[in-house]
């Protein structure tokens, strides 16, 4: 603005020779004005993503009303208006030029002793309607006034919860993170134009001895992991081995068994054909005893069948003797009372 006027005045006095009083003096009064209205006359041009917060510099109160989205022209003597930043955005703002800076890197220590660095980042909006009241009672530094401590206050207790090797492991980072946030929304309670969305843990670093230490007990560890894995590979190996050598006895049992389940019935079957072939030769003797009771049953006792034998056993030829009994005379030898005396005698051993 003021390069400009500086410019009209070098032409003004450039062209001055061929211009008469009159001129002159218009162009003096349009200067004039021109210089009162950027003295005195303000604009400001708000942005969707911004509010504009209208101080009376001469009541010094804040206007309760934020101003909108558009132009908006006012008294620079009596009236003020500061710009903020509504939308969402990062503290830091910058988060290449943060990492590593002693303001917003955060020293800490952990619940075992441990001192570790941290780099975080917090997402807040602001509440438009708030903002005159943020603008009252803080005023446009809240980030350091209000962010900052409270994220240092915050971040401590929520990391002073755990140990170094939990934090290292990465196990907790989300815990940890969800943790501040919530935090960090109850703190700023007190500041409701301060939305507090999320916390995220950017970078952390604990001194290189602790580091070297949790990389030998982690190696450490891998080993372990491994000669188990190994012990269990063995393990199930000789259960292999086990279960195939039980399988082996089992099929020789098994063998066995049915061996002495086939000779035992063939020795049944075998058995089993003995007492048949008894049983039938106690039937034919039986049936022959039988039919040998009926035959003498049927010739009149047990003497006719013996008669009936010796009959049966008399040769087709048979001679009969003659023996003297006196003299000059034979006679025959009473063959009668001899067959009667072995009959009886043989009657009596059949019985």
């Amino acid at each position: 603005m003021w390069e400009q006027i500086q410019d009209f005045f070098d032409n003004f006095k450039s062209e001055g020779h061929g211009m008469n009083k009159g001129s002159m003096f218009f162009t003096g009064v349009i200067i004039v004005i021109m210089l009162g209205f950027w003295m005195f006359i303000g604009i400001v041009d708000i942005k969707p993503t911004e509010v504009g917060v209208e101080v009376d510099k001469v009541q010094g109160k804040v206007i309760e009303l934020p101003r909108g989205v558009g132009y908006h022209v006012f008294n620079k003597v009596s009236t003020d208006i500061v710009v903020y930043h509504v939308a969402a955005r990062a503290f830091p703002s910058d988060v290449a030029k943060s990492e590593g800076s002693d303001t917003y890197t955060l020293d800490l220590k952990t619940n075992d002793g441990q001192n570790i660095r941290v780099d975080l980042t917090i997402l807040y909006a602001l509440k438009g309607n708030e903002v005159p009241v943020l603008h009252q009672s803080i005023g446009p530094n809240y980030e350091d006034q209000i962010l900052l401590p409270q994220i240092r206050s915050e971040a401590r207790i929520a990391i002073g919860s755990y140990t170094a090797e939990e934090i290292y492991s990465g196990k907790v980072r989300d815990v940890i993170q969800k943790e501040i946030a919530t935090r960090l929304q109850g703190a700023v309670a007190k500041f409701p134009a301060i939305q507090i969305q999320d916390a995220l843990i950017r970078h952390f670093a604990f001194s290189p001895e602790f580091e070297r230490a949790i990389e030998q007990k982690k190696l450490a560890a891998q080993q372990v992991e491994i000669n188990k894995n190994r012990a269990l590979a063995q393990e199930e190996e000789a259960k292999r081995q086990e279960a195939e050598a039980r399988g082996s006895k089992l099929k020789a049992i098994q063998d066995a068994e049915g061996r002495a389940q086939s000779a035992k019935i063939e020795a049944d079957a075998e058995r089993y054909k003995l007492e048949q072939e008894a049983a039938g030769k106690l039937a034919n003797w039986k049936a022959d005893a039988e039919g040998k009771r009926l035959q003498a049953e049927a010739l009149g006792g047990g003497q006719n069948v013996v008669a009936l034998k010796f009959a049966e056993n008399i040769p087709d030829k048979f001679r009969v003797f003659a023996v003297p009994i006196g003299q000059n005379s034979t006679s025959l030898m009473d063959l009668n009372g001899i067959f009667k005396g072995m009959f009886s005698s043989t009657s009596e051993s059949v019985k």
